[in-house]
């Protein structure tokens, strides 16, 4: 299961931020998970309060947006989200020929803390 590895770096991207802001406590951390990444949110949740034990961001809750994937159609100009159900096809024109535009991030979008002031 590769979301552990995902997590650590996930772990260490928000105490770089964490450090920086000296915060009070540290509510959640918010991230962005494409849909073709193969991350089970399942997992992430699961290995998150392992990754933050001992650190500033243990007891903060993960809060994760899933991104479906978004093609757009080389043809037609169209964004579309491949389906099987169209064979991966553009559901419009039919092309073949897609650039995937959304769909991969695996992002820290941002972090719910409490500093001083």
């Amino acid at each position: 299961m590769h979301e552990m590895s995902y997590i650590v770096r996930l772990v260490n991207q928000a105490m770089e931020q964490v450090e920086k802001k000296n915060p009070i406590h540290v509510n959640s951390v918010h991230i962005e998970v494409g849909e073709m990444t193969g991350l089970e949110p399942f997992y992430l949740l699961k290995y998150y309060p392992i990754a933050v034990k001992n650190t500033r961001l243990e007891g903060s809750k993960l809060e994760i947006t899933e991104v479906p994937v978004e093609a757009l159609c080389h043809s037609c100009q169209t964004l579309f989200h491949p389906t099987k159900e169209f064979q991966y096809l553009c559901p419009h024109c039919g092309g073949g020929q897609a650039t995937i535009r959304r769909g991969r991030e695996f992002v820290l979008d941002h972090i719910a803390m409490e500093v001083n002031d």
